[in-house]
């Protein structure tokens, strides 16, 4: 590590890539004589590491479509694939708070120093997978200047399971929840940084951090409510059938439920525990089904208990009724419900018609989301720019099987507490 290596980080030259830590990072009794010097007290985790390179997180606001996530965005990076650092995360987090606390003191900075500024979780994107967060995440990217997106960032996935995976692999409970905690707000504080221009017009300031969460992190909804309770969140979901069956099209997805029957999340694990399922026994189509119930439960307990959330169908909300055909129709919906929800009034306001027309364009285009598998075979996907025209589900017996035994009873206490909303609406529109 070297001082300018923490100076780029400081002055957002360099963005974390990923995070490594051991299976005792977390642990308590052991060396862990390292405390928190933000004046919070708590117990710091030990051996944890940050990958960082050069890479723009804001290049999804040209063209979202084809970096709809940060993984698509890294890899268009050749600084990434080939000159990575790895620095103790730790020494980052001093430098970061010592570099932005001296910024927030002083009007300005010396040439070599970037005043930058740490934005507050504004809204959280939760979903079960191909159920419409990509869409909804793009357009926030792209139809307003005062967004900063982070979409299904590596880093937040491995810090939120960061307990389940040393449990399941390790066979290990030492892992402490404050100290996992820590990682996870440490995590965000760095990709919620951004530069502090006094120079630029309000219209262009960056006022709003939104994360858009992997499908597998929705299992920690409760746990980043916990952490950001003033965030705004949103689950979106889809018809059972499609959502399994989409989520079992092709080898390379279905790799996500094999992954949560090796490292099954505390959520999925209560669940088969619960029902006395053995996971091992379950079919890949079995297991994607329990894993998206587990889902489904989560979001549904949380907006129920909490009083809190957003559920966001993609057959009612998004693929709006001018749409039809598996077609996503104007945004309607998006615009008139769901972005003013996520605290975007006021830019609204300030261009209806515009954020419409950028909304449409939005929804009109068919996103590349198989950047990973295409950097796996040496090539990029160039169907970012096509017009979609909608898409056809195929429903085959073991996805109809499946859905009807797993998911059927998470979906219908979705619809329960979405169908009690409308008509608490309707009762509250005749007062």
């Amino acid at each position: 590590i070297t001082l300018r290596e923490l100076e780029m980080i400081q002055n957002g030259e360099l963005s974390l890539a990923a995070i490594r830590y051991s299976p005792t990072s977390f642990s308590t009794g052991a060396d862990h004589d390292y405390f928190a010097d933000d004046g919070a007290g708590d117990e710091y985790y030990t051996e944890v590491y940050g990958v960082f390179c050069a890479f723009d997180p804001s290049v999804s606001k040209q063209d979202p479509a084809k970096s709809p996530t940060t993984d698509s965005i890294m890899s268009q990076s050749e600084h990434c694939g080939e000159h990575p650092y790895t620095i103790p995360l730790r020494e980052v987090m001093q430098a970061v708070r010592f570099h932005d606390d001296i910024a927030s003191s002083y009007s300005s900075f010396n040439n070599s120093h970037k005043k930058m500024k740490q934005l507050q979780v504004s809204g959280l994107l939760f979903h079960e997978g191909y159920s419409g967060a990509g869409l909804l995440s793009n357009v926030l990217a792209s139809a307003f200047n005062s967004t900063r997106v982070i979409s299904e960032h590596v880093a937040v996935r491995d810090a939120l399971g960061a307990c389940d995976t040393i449990r399941n692999r390790h066979k290990s409970t030492n892992c402490s929840s404050a100290m996992q905690q820590r990682l996870v707000r440490d995590v965000v504080t760095l990709l919620s940084r951004t530069q502090d221009d006094a120079t630029m017009s309000t219209s262009n300031k960056v006022e709003h951090f939104i994360l858009k969460l992997s499908s597998a992190s929705s299992a920690y909804l409760p746990e980043l409510r916990f952490l950001y309770p003033h965030a705004q969140w949103t689950f979106l979901y889809r018809n059972a059938d499609d959502a399994l069956a989409k989520a079992t099209q092709h080898k390379e997805r279905r790799s996500a439920c094999i992954m949560a029957r090796r490292n099954p999340t505390r959520a999925l694990t209560a669940k088969s525990t619960e029902h006395n399922i053995n996971l091992e026994s379950l079919s890949h189509h079995e297991i994607c089904a329990l894993r998206l119930s587990s889902l489904l439960d989560t979001a549904g307990r949380e907006h129920d208990e909490s009083g809190t959330g957003m559920l966001v169908s993609y057959d009612d909300d998004i693929l709006s009724s001018s749409g039809g055909g598996g077609r996503v129709g104007n945004g309607a919906i998006i615009v008139d419900v769901i972005l003013p929800y996520l605290g975007l009034q006021e830019d609204i306001d300030a261009d209806p018609q515009g954020v419409r027309d950028r909304v449409e364009k939005v929804l009109s285009v068919r996103s590349n989301h198989n950047s990973r598998g295409a950097r796996r075979r040496g090539k990029q996907r160039q169907d970012h720019d096509v017009l979609w025209d909608g898409e056809e589900v195929e429903i085959t017996e073991e996805v109809g099987a499946a859905s009807k035994v797993f998911l059927s009873e998470s979906m219908d206490s979705i619809t329960r507490f979405v169908n009690m909303e409308m008509l608490a609406a309707k009762i509250d529109s005749r007062r």
